[in-house]
């Protein structure tokens, strides 16, 4: 054996669910068997002769060490798409226990051999990538059986360049952290065109959340008020007060960080947006929520649930708390920590004084003194520009009445400008002699002189969309709407956008998403009104709006194509539009676009523009149908009911409270859910529309059937049924049949049920437009009728391909329902090991969902006789 280390490429190998119970010892000796003969044969044919490999057996899977002279490309093309056919067409003729899915590594590097086998940390990269989560995650969600991921080097060496077969674009970026390392590799599904799932793991934090921000490098004197804070901090609550831009959270940031080792539970920091702008304080529990721990579909979706669990994980806890920028004295008293050893600090623009009955310490910020405000300005200009001129610079800080932010704004002015003098930043103050007048009197427009500067520095066009962009409803905005307000280009809106971030009027917080300081945001909006003729102001939001909402219902009708008899409206075509090659693609855009799409939905209704507002909720449909989201899906369906009110349409008040049943429904709330399918029914039987009467019939179903009475759901899916024939809607035909079969099965007669999924798969399987979703559900249930029946062999069939699709358009809920399907199959066929699995499976994910049938399955796996594992975990 050589002593020195020698270059080869790395395949590192691993079977997924090698140790799962339902694999004796003879089901994974025969694994591993396959295992080898499918990579030897898959080396062999890419022209590699598997005697001049050199392999390692790591029980569950393997590594090939592949002599340097080979190129790595035949280790993409052709030995993957070998390897991805072999397994494939083993694992159709196989039984359930000897089918197995692979994870491949390819990466290449220097490894020692030795007689005790191979080492070296080329070789422990290459293992590393293969146990990637993200890797296991796009495994778990693939229509295949195998997964590969490759190391950035081979990526730019080979991939990159597109040899013989090799596509690109087929293989996705991922950054992993797999124990302390962080990897940067490229995941690829062989097979599909499809983009692997790629989910984040659940929450919870390896340790204390430290959420507060950077204290900031120009931070000058306050020494008495940090002494205060420090003094008071005892008291638990503690509120920093004084007029806008003053630097109350440069205060704060400071005294945090200073005090930080004082609160070994971590730190939490939320900006609450003032009284103007405020945010939902569901919004804050949710994010303090989720840095403690909580995985983001099991935080409650109302806010009363929310604090209960709040004060429960606080209580044993010492926290720091910063609730920056509070508009109420209300939403402080809730976001409260529950320990008394922790301690709260408030900044606000009023006093908030209702807090003294809560034993609050108040302490009160002054603009700076003149010499310290010609410190901060000198280290914003340097120095020597200062040095030179300092008699101008106490007369620019007198003209910034003191204020930090204005100081900041303006050295920052003077910073990217460094032929200006001092004298002519203040000349430039001085032509806003009524803006100075002002000055002395008010303080949020104390700091408008300063925001003018920067502002006059723009050029026509980057003006206007400052003016513009400042009456955005959202928390950021993307390049997109930007464009759709400026009637221009992407590129000409990024050219634009690119100048207020350079004159810091705007912030970057993520590539390709902007976002206004708040006090920015008034300034822009001040700037608009008057400045922007109301016509035009009035124009450039509808331009906003209806950019979001054609977006949102391009989005929809792509992940929701059979939607029928959609109120449409009349909305115009607002370039650039946004387009949705593929349904995980629209929900994506959905997702990120979600706070934006609510805020702009209720900035509509606020201002009369109802039928926009109800619009813009039926729109987000898609996305909570397949990812939840209960707590925003109730929020855009209220705005949306008090706007169908408001436009006294029975049509958009009908299909509101459609909604709203659902959802109840799905949460568990069940008589809230039928007082609102009561109001639809009444609403459809005065319009006369056929189709949504009998929808309205079905939907009772779906509540007496989770009631428990199965007679009345039998009743109501049989006179839809009816109705749906008799009008020739052929979906709606199908999708009944499911819930009849779902009800005959409920009642005993798997027979009859049968024999109506039977026909729900042809009817769905035939559409002119599939809809996968439903096809599986159809085949679901059929499987669920046949184990009720004894027919296994074909009831695991039909599960299992209900459980690929589900998987393939990322319907989770409809997963978790066909791994409970299949776990029943497993237990009414003596596997209890099988059952339980997939009961733990389908919880885990339900409890994700934030679903209250969680609890339910897991119980359901603790009677099969061995404690299941936590959802949470």
């Amino acid at each position: 054996m050589s002593q020195y280390p020698t270059h080869h490429s790395i395949l590192a190998i691993d079977v997924e669910g090698f140790g799962d119970p339902h694999r004796d010892d003879g089901a994974q000796f025969a694994v591993r068997a396959v295992l080898y003969r499918l990579v030897a044969e898959a080396i062999e044919t890419s022209g590699v002769r598997w005697d001049n490999c050199i392999h390692s057996d790591s029980g569950d899977g393997m590594i090939v060490l592949v002599p340097p002279e080979v190129s790595k490309v035949l280790l993409l093309d052709p030995l993957v798409g070998c390897l991805s056919a072999g397994l494939a067409e083993h694992n159709r003729t196989v039984p359930l226990a000897q089918r197995f899915r692979l994870r491949l590594a390819l990466d290449a590097g220097e490894v020692r051999i030795d007689d005790n086998g191979l080492y070296g940390a080329d070789l422990v990269r290459a293992c590393r990538m293969l146990d990637a989560t993200e890797l296991r995650t796009a495994l778990r969600h693939a229509s295949g059986d195998l997964a590969v991921i490759v190391s950035d080097g081979v990526y730019d060496g080979i991939v990159r360049h597109g040899y013989r077969s090799i596509d690109p674009a087929q293989y996705h970026p991922i950054s992993a952290q797999v124990k302390k390392t962080r990897l940067r590799a490229w995941i690829h599904l062989p097979g599909t065109s499809q983009p692997p799932v790629i989910e984040p793991a659940p929450v919870r934090p390896a340790e204390a959340p430290h959420q507060i921000l950077p204290p900031a490098n120009t931070f000058v004197d306050r020494e008495d008020e940090l002494g205060t804070l420090n003094d008071h901090e005892a008291n638990g609550l503690l509120v920093l007060v004084g007029p806008p831009g003053v630097g109350k959270t440069a205060l704060a940031l400071r005294w945090a960080h200073g005090a930080r080792e004082r609160y070994p539970d971590g730190q939490l920091y939320a900006d609450l947006g003032g009284s103007r702008n405020k945010v939902p304080v569901e919004q804050v529990f949710a994010a303090f929520l989720a840095a403690l721990g909580v995985a983001a579909r099991q935080i409650p979706v109302n806010a009363g649930e929310q604090a209960e669990l709040y004060r429960k994980l606080t209580a044993r806890l010492r926290l720091l708390v910063l609730l920056d920028n509070a508009g109420t004295a209300a939403d402080i008293r809730r976001l409260l920590p529950a320990r008394t050893g922790s301690v709260t600090l408030v900044t606000g623009q009023s006093w908030l004084g209702s807090l003294v009955a809560d034993s609050a310490r108040f302490v009160t910020l002054e603009p700076l003194s003149e010499p310290h405000g010609v410190t901060l300005l000198a280290r914003t200009v340097g120095e020597a520009r200062v040095a030179e001129e300092r008699g101008h610079a106490q007369t620019l800080v007198k003209l910034c009445g003191g204020l930090p932010i204005a100081l900041c704004v303006a050295g920052a002015r003077l910073a990217t400008r460094p032929k200006w003098t001092l004298e002519r930043a203040v000349a430039d103050l001085q032509d806003e002699q009524r803006r100075l007048a002002r000055l002395s009197f008010d303080d949020e427009l104390s700091v408008q002189a300063v925001f003018d500067m920067s502002y006059q520095a723009l050029s026509g066009q980057a003006a206007r969309l400052y003016r513009l962009m400042g009456l955005h409803p959202g928390p950021d905005f993307g390049l997109d709407v930007v464009a759709a307000v400026m009637q221009t280009h992407v590129l000409e809106a990024e050219t634009l956008v690119d100048e207020l971030l350079n004159a810091n009027m705007l912030d970057e917080p993520r590539t390709g998403r902007c976002r206004f300081h708040d006090l920015i945001r008034l300034h822009a909006r001040k700037k608009a009104e008057d400045e922007e003729p109301s016509q035009n102001r009035d124009a450039a939001v509808r331009r906003m709006l209806d950019w979001y909402l054609q977006s949102a219902n391009g989005a929809n009708a792509s992940i929701t194509p059979h939607r029928s008899g959609r109120y449409e409206g009349t909305v115009r075509v607002i370039p650039p539009t946004v387009s949705f090659p593929n349904h995980n693609s629209a929900l994506d855009w959905l997702e990120q676009e979600r706070l934006n799409l609510l805020a702009a939905a209720r900035f509509a209704n606020d201002t009369g523009l109802h039928d926009v507002a109800w619009h813009m909720a039926d729109a987000m449909w898609g996305l909570f149908l397949y990812r939840t989201h209960y707590h925003d899906w109730l929020q855009f369906d209220l705005i949306a009911e008090q706007a169908a009110r408001s436009c006294a349409d029975q049509f958009m008040e009908a299909e509101t409270q459609d909604r709203l049943g659902l959802l109840f429904h799905a949460l568990g709330r069940n008589d809230e859910a039928l007082e609102r399918m009561n109001r639809a029914a009444e609403l459809w039987q005065r319009l006369d529309d056929r189709l949504r009467m009998a929808s309205s019939m079905e939907r009772f179903g779906f509540v007496y059937l989770d009631q428990g009475e199965v007679d009345s759901a039998i009743d109501r899916f049989t006179r839809a049924l009816d109705e749906y024939r008799r009008i020739d809607e052929r979906r709606n035909v199908g999708l009944a049949l499911i819930s009849l079969g779902r009800a005959l099965t409920a009642a005993g007669r798997p027979e009859e049920a049968a024999a109506f999924l039977t026909e729900a798969t042809g009817e769905l399987g035939t559409l002119p437009t599939p809809d996968p979703y439903n096809t599986a559900r159809s085949f679901m249930f059929l499987g669920r009728a046949e184990t009720s029946m004894g027919r296994r062999d074909s009831a695991l069939t039909h599960l299992e391909s209900a459980l690929a699709t589900m998987r393939s358009v990322n319907a989770t809920l409809g997963e978790a329902d066909a791994l409970c399907a299949l776990a029943e199959l497993y237990e009414q066929s003596g596997m209890p090991g099988d059952a339980r699995a997939n009961y733990e499976r389908a919880a885990v994910l339900l409890a994700e969902l934030g679903n209250p049938a969680a609890a339910q399955i897991l119980e359901r796996a603790r009677n099969l006789g061995v404690p299941p594992s936590s959802p949470a975990e």
